[in-house]
């Protein structure tokens, strides 16, 4: 997830001028960031159970948080000076919930640079196997007689139709 710093906060949302209003707004950064996390966590757990099939439900609902974090960061840092003296319990809270928003992104990441690594090694495998000659098919002659077939073929038997 990356949190673009550049985008400015749309004209329709206010400018957060109350204790309350930063208090509010604080307490919604908590609560996303809160859902995040769970989120990373059981995409983590997913990757680590090797089943990377079943992301697409999460990922849809990353992008969603995503989208409110990425609003409600603009509008704070907009406003950073006002939110600051307004609410300084909720900014304490923000900071030592970072401190776990950061470790549920590491732990992710080194799950998905896993699977990435195991995904590497699977499709050089197969490739690898895939471009190796064998040794050919058994084919069987019109005279019933075992001969061995063409060496660069792929299948584990080959009847010979011409008869």
């Amino acid at each position: 997830m990356t949190l673009n710093q550049n985008t400015p906060p749309t004209p329709d949302i206010p400018r957060i001028e109350t204790t309350e209003a930063a208090q509010a707004l604080c307490k919604r950064i908590l609560e996303t960031t809160t859902d995040l996390i769970d989120l990373l966590d059981r995409e983590t757990a997913m990757l680590k159970k090797g089943k990377p099939g079943e992301l697409e439900s999460v990922h849809v609902r990353k992008a969603a948080l995503n989208a409110l974090i990425t609003r409600d960061m603009s509008v704070f840092r907009r406003d950073a000076e006002f939110i600051t003296m307004a609410a300084p319990d909720e900014i304490s809270a923000i900071k030592d919930q970072h401190a776990q928003f950061q470790k549920s992104l590491d732990a992710n990441k080194d799950a998905l640079v896993a699977m990435k690594a195991v995904s590497e090694s699977l499709l050089h495998t197969i490739a690898t196997r895939a471009k190796a000659k064998s040794a050919g098919p058994e084919v069987y002659g019109q005279d019933a007689d075992l001969s061995v077939g063409d060496a660069s073929g792929r299948s584990a038997i080959s009847v010979n139709t011409v008869l």
